[in-house]
């Protein structure tokens, strides 16, 4: 069970909010609960705009990876997007790749198969490159910590423009050029943008160069960079990065073009789905994305970037429904291993002692652990790494929880390991199966000491107290100026007290649907997964939700969720 939490009251900085930019009282107080307690920023927040995003020369970097592209150009040198293989890698590629095609600029790509190559670069698939005549190699979030296969590029000849947005290792690879908002001495102030972000301000600096030094004109014209935003906020809800800042114009412009976009792609991405009309970010991180990362996971991504760059709507169909079965085969086996995982935890009579979790099976599939890890935290509240066995090593996924930073966690336990990277909240790691029990107790000690005696209980912060009389359809119109929502923008919630259920029943197994009703009002909900609760329906119960919109018929209506 949830304990509920709220945040104190700022009467004065929400009084400030309501006069200057019109708001009602809640919407201020919502606003100051998100930290944007003054009137700019608030503002700005609330009515993002493309000419917020930053000078893509920011970018530590930018100018010398422009200039080497400027010279590839004029040169004709066969140009590789070397692309990671989840929906960040894939959309980033794909988007440079058609980025290159406005241009007139011919390029090709390629990315790892997950199980055989494993992330990243690789000296392997390097030496095929050049033996196919690559000249210049441009990363797609990965190749920050690539610092013996950029020495192994170089002694190829091959010349490296590296892009990422992981954390930095102490020594960065040698390359023409290393792009990532996170290095230490990168001015670029939005340090948490994704892969597909980083490839996007790389195109943007470059048709930058490109305009000044007069490239564009009658017979080729300068590409239109709304138009890739599409790709940039698949990739930026699905890799779960902060929707503030840069963040939420990128998500909030990019839907806006992925609703009536014209790509093949995404037309036939949206009918294998279901989709129609303007999306949302769940349906980005739970429809789109998931298909997506489920070729990645399961089979070949380069799929998804070949349909990501399909002219042909029947070719893109096609692709989207190989991508449709890869999903399902991922979910079958997602569920048997956290079966097996949970099962594994409630046998363990010392689980509960632990303040983090190191799970390994050998047959649990490497490219399906991580989404286990996720519901692993969610379920127990404690930091979760799982490990399978891939090829005679020990590969894994972790996902962070209550504060901890992950990769300096796998990092204070390098000497079990082969190697580790990845961001704060989800990361991953190799070992050798000899240093498994040496690696858990390093972790466990490290995470003891990170979170020390801190309480782990899970906790639901709400965001206000409402009546029934408050909720109409007035409050989501004005709730929706907040949207899209998402990691460090979650949608806001509510509390209700004392409302008594009725007309309960269960519906599609899991879910418990009523109307809540108090002082002669009432509204429909749905408490989805929570069939278990049926027993509770006889009294007057506390309801914690979100407002959503049910459209049906023509007719529109609120849900409590």
């Amino acid at each position: 069970m949830k304990e509920w939490t709220f945040k104190p009251l700022f009467p004065d900085k929400q009084k400030q909010l309501e006069q200057q930019l019109k708001l009602s009282p809640l919407m201020a107080r919502l606003l100051v609960n998100r930290g944007y307690d003054e009137p700019d920023r608030a503002r700005t927040f609330l009515f993002p705009s493309l000419k917020d995003i930053p000078n893509p020369c920011l970018m530590r970097d930018m100018d010398k990876a422009v200039s080497r592209l400027v010279s590839a150009i004029a040169k004709k040198e066969k140009i590789i997007i070397y692309g990671d293989y989840d929906v960040d890698g894939t959309s980033g590629t794909s988007l440079l790749i058609l980025f290159f095609r406005a241009l007139e600029v011919p390029v090709d790509f390629y990315v790892p198969n997950r199980l055989r190559e494993g992330y990243s670069l690789n000296p392997e698939a390097l030496k095929k490159l050049k033996s196919e005549g690559a000249q210049l190699i441009i990363t797609v979030d990965n190749g920050i910590s690539a610092v013996y296969e950029a020495e192994v590029a170089r002694e190829l000849g091959i010349d490296l423009i590296i892009t990422d947005h992981h954390e930095c290792p102490e020594v960065l690879p040698k390359a023409s050029a290393v792009i990532n908002p996170q290095r230490p001495d990168c001015p670029y102030p939005a340090k948490e943008i994704c892969g597909t972000g980083v490839a996007f301000n790389l195109a943007l600096g470059l048709r930058q160069r490109l305009r000044d030094d007069g490239y564009f004109g009658e017979t080729r014209l300068e590409p239109n960079m709304r138009q890739f935003l599409d790709f940039v906020s698949l990739a930026t809800v699905a890799d779960v990065v902060p929707l503030v800042g840069i963040n939420r114009i990128f998500v909030k412009i990019g839907l806006e073009e992925l609703s009536r976009s014209t790509r093949p792609a995404f037309i036939a991405l949206k009918e294998a789905c279901g989709l129609e009309g303007a999306l949302t970010t769940t349906d980005l991180g739970f429809r789109l994305g998931p298909r997506v990362n489920a070729c990645g996971r399961i089979s070949d991504a380069s799929m998804g970037v070949r349909l990501f760059v399909s002219r042909d709507l029947s070719e893109a169909r096609s692709l989207a429904q190989e991508l449709n079965a890869a999903n399902q085969q991922r979910q079958n086996v997602e569920k048997d291993i956290l079966k097996e995982a949970v099962d594994m935890l409630e046998a363990d009579k010392e689980a509960s002692n632990r303040m983090g979790h190191v799970l390994y099976r050998e047959n649990w599939h490497p490219g399906v652990i991580g989404i286990v890890a996720s519901r692993l935290v969610e379920k127990y509240s404690r930091p979760v790494v799982i490990l399978g066995n891939d090829g005679g090593v020990l590969k894994g996924s972790a996902r962070s929880y209550g504060g901890l930073n992950l990769v300096e966690a796998l990092r204070a336990c390098s000497e079990h390991l082969i190697k580790c990277g990845g961001h704060k909240a989800a990361a991953g790691l190799t070992l050798e199966a000899q240093k498994l029990d040496a690696f858990r107790e390093a972790f466990e000690k490290k995470v003891r000491k990170e979170i020390g005696d801190k309480d782990l209980r899970p906790r639901l912060p709400v965001d206000a107290e409402l009546s029934l009389a408050e909720i109409n359809l007035a409050l989501l119109d004005e709730l929706s100026l907040l949207e899209p929502h998402g990691q460090g923008n979650p949608a806001p919630l509510f509390c209700l007290r004392g409302v008594q259920p009725r007309f309960h029943r269960i519906v599609g197994e899991k879910h418990l649907k009523f109307t809540a009703t108090r002082e002669k009002r009432d509204v429909n909900a749905i408490a989805f997964g929570q069939a278990s609760r049926l027993n509770l329906m006889n009294h007057p119960i506390d309801l914690a939700f979100a407002c959503e919109l049910n459209e049906f018929k023509g007719t529109s209506s609120i849900v409590l969720n």
